[in-house]
């Protein structure tokens, strides 16, 4: 008997321990739409997409996603800062964004209402177009969030081909000035001057540039989707175009993601961090 009643006893502590350490899902009203670089010097897009894919499916959420982009720094050899990135690199960074994307659709899907992933450099009017649509799409009841994980200019060639009524549904979600003024073709007052509603979360480097045992645990998990988030942290921090992420795992754009699922402007997570995101990972695991 008292096998049993302490049987019964773990198994409670064990199921009241997985639900405090699952993170909860308050989800505003609306869609998301992300548009990531990753084409730039720094790679750090290539994991951090990985983890939104995963996080997305960890909250049960993939049906919010209506458009994905990446590559959009449209003028990546001219970028004017000390980082630079050569046409070499740059073509091989948009290859593996693109199959990235494919690879993670797959393991993490389906995302019934995203019709396709764009490169924006080899699609741009393609990628300008279904986020219009998008925008187009937006009402007071199902706004759209825009993800702003790279360079302004395909959000602003959206906004400028949008319906005017609808861009005052648009919520556009940054976290740091070096993407908000790299535009080649726009300025950030220029995106806000659409009428937008703007939310800065700050710098999501801090909680989620780390070392990269915080990862550990990803790496051979028995969740073929878990082991591949592992594997692209682990090639954005071996791609050596840039010195700063050696060492380190870096998912940072996926913080804006997670401040999303977990309230948005009514108090969600600003200052995730790897420990938060493998709570939001596993929240759908047995």
């Amino acid at each position: 008997m008292r096998t049993c009643i302490k049987f019964v006893l773990v198994a409670m502590i064990a199921a009241c321990s997985a639900l405090a350490s699952s993170p909860a899902v308050k989800l505003p009203a609306g869609r998301l739409a992300i548009v990531a670089d990753g084409n730039s010097p720094d790679p750090d897009d290539i994991g951090a997409t990985a983890v939104i894919f995963g996080i997305l499916k960890g909250a049960g959420l993939t049906d919010r996603l209506v458009h994905l982009s990446h590559s959009c720094d449209l003028d990546p050899i001219k970028n004017p800062g000390n980082q630079v990135i050569d046409a070499v690199n740059e073509t091989r960074r948009q290859h593996k964004l693109h199959q990235l994307c494919s690879e993670g659709i797959s393991l993490f899907g389906p995302f019934l209402n995203l019709k396709k992933h764009f490169n924006c450099r080899a699609e741009k009017d393609a990628a300008v177009a279904n986020l219009r649509e998008a925008i187009n799409a937006s009402s007071a009841n199902d706004p759209l969030w825009i993800i702003e994980a790279g360079e302004p200019d395909v959000i602003g060639y959206a906004l400028a081909a949008a319906i005017a009524s609808k861009r005052q549904y648009v919520h556009v979600v940054s976290h740091h000035p070096a993407n908000d003024n790299s535009g080649d073709f726009f300025t950030w007052q220029q995106i806000l001057e659409f009428g937008v509603t703007e939310h800065q979360i700050g710098d999501q480097n801090k909680g989620l540039k780390t070392a990269m045992p915080q990862w550990a645990w990803a790496k051979n998990h028995r969740n073929a989707g878990i082991s591949w988030i592992w594997e692209q942290l682990q090639y954005a921090e071996q791609d050596g175009v840039v010195k700063f992420q050696t060492n380190k795992f870096d998912c940072s754009d996926a913080g804006l993601v997670y401040w999303w699922i977990t309230g948005a402007s009514k108090g969600g997570n600003k200052s995730s961090t790897p420990a938060d995101m493998k709570g939001m990972l596993l929240r759908d695991q047995p």
